[in-house]
């Protein structure tokens, strides 16, 4: 699915979920236009003879909105035009596109979704398949109902579904075009004002599109949230999960016949399998000047790569705000990914950025960030550093009514 249809297909959904109750709210934007400036001494995370490159760019934000009593529609695009060529910059050209739609009741609130993207296989935290940089057109969906049975209990299920594909890369094709589609029902028991038991279970498929890959998964989650005090929270969940891999192969082969020997190739199938716990920890302090937060947590995730990889990351955060104009962000990162036949490969990444929001529309935000990465046996080590400005414009919310 290209990115034009695909939104075209979100922007058809949207307009045929608004026409009825349209009169009865509000309809609202407010757009965000803005400039960037990068530097990165490693763009594309490689150990090969490279150069430092230095982008500026263009971005535009036009979310609108609509509110009505039980209905909320969002159109969310976001566009960014650089000066970089092609996909293999940090800062190549996005095409943004979501569309989400909201539906309350007195018991139940119905989310649907929708998205799609042209952009850059390369991500800011050269995460999974950061480090190859090709285009990656991405197509998303989302159904989730939750249902408040009492007071205490409740059910949510969520049902989601992805395509990506990528790009032609100019060396060795590392990333594999794949669709991915999960289910996931929870039950959750408040067991008082402080503290909440959930029980979870997620079931996926995951196929690379040209049909050679497949693993499906599943796992049961049992979960806790915590108000430990007027200012620290506790969440943590832990469980079981497995997934079957399954790679379709061929084996040349000689057939001898009256005509003489022949060559055929034999379907052959691989199979693997991963199994293990499963686990998600948040500790988190707020107070009114400062937030932080520690995550800890393993998974398996959809990657570019040809089955489910898993994820171990550990993260700390902080968000200080001392003034109304001042706010800082900091972010510690470290990623371990294990992907069967390939190996593990493990990413530390350190991210700063300050908002000073230089009046009531236009701000201004600075950040630095390093990245280092080893993979491969012996291991090799390979970092980037990086730092941009930003400066934006955010005007008035507008609406439509007269």
């Amino acid at each position: 699915m290209t990115w034009r249809r695909s939104a075209q297909y979100c922007f058809l959904a949207a307009a045929m979920t608004i026409v009825s109750p349209s009169r009865a709210g509000i309809w609202g934007t407010q757009p965000v236009i803005g400039i960037s400036g990068d530097y990165s001494s490693n763009p594309s995370l490689s150990n090969l003879p490279n150069t430092a490159e230095s982008h500026a760019d263009a971005l535009l934000d036009a979310p609108t909105t609509y509110n009505g009593d039980a209905l909320k529609l969002s159109i969310l695009p976001s566009f960014r035009l650089s000066n970089a060529q092609g996909y293999s910059s940090l800062d190549s050209d996005y095409e943004h596109l979501n569309v989400g739609a909201e539906f309350d009741t007195d018991r139940d609130v119905f989310t649907a979704a929708a998205g799609a993207a042209r952009d850059s296989s390369l991500y800011h935290d050269y995460l999974l398949n950061g480090s190859t940089g090709v285009r990656r057109d991405t197509a998303t969906a989302d159904l989730n109902w939750d249902r408040h049975v009492t007071e205490r209990f409740e059910i949510d299920a969520d049902v989601n579904s992805m395509r990506e594909r990528f790009g032609q890369s100019t060396g060795a094709a590392t990333l594999t075009d794949y669709k991915y589609t999960s289910i996931a029902p929870n039950l959750g028991w408040t067991e008082s004002e402080l503290g909440k038991l959930t029980l979870g279970a997620n079931a996926g498929r995951y196929n690379s599109l040209d049909g050679l890959t497949e693993s499906t998964s599943a796992n049961v989650q049992l979960g806790i949230a915590r108000q430990l005090s007027e200012i620290w929270a506790l969440s943590a969940s832990a469980g079981y999960s497995r997934a079957d891999n399954r790679i379709d192969l061929t084996e040349e082969a000689v057939e001898f016949t009256p005509n003489g020997p022949i060559l055929v190739l034999i379907p052959l199938a691989a199979k693997s399998s991963q199994s293990g716990s499963i686990f998600s920890v948040n500790l988190s302090r707020q107070t009114s000047l400062l937030l932080l937060s520690a995550n800890a947590s393993r998974q398996l995730t959809p990657t570019g790569f040809a089955f489910l990889s898993r994820q171990d990351n550990y993260e700390l955060k902080a968000t200080y705000t001392p003034s109304e104009r001042w706010t800082f962000n900091g972010d510690v990162r470290r990623i371990r990914y294990e992907q069967p036949g390939l190996g593990d490969q493990r990413v530390v990444s350190l991210q700063l950025s300050a908002v000073w929001q230089w009046t009531e529309h236009w701000s201004i935000t600075m950040n630095a960030s390093y990245v280092a990465e080893r993979y491969g046996s012996p291991a090799v080590g390979i970092s980037s550093s990086e730092v941009g400005v930003e400066l934006s414009r955010r005007f008035n919310w507008k609406s439509f009514q007269q």
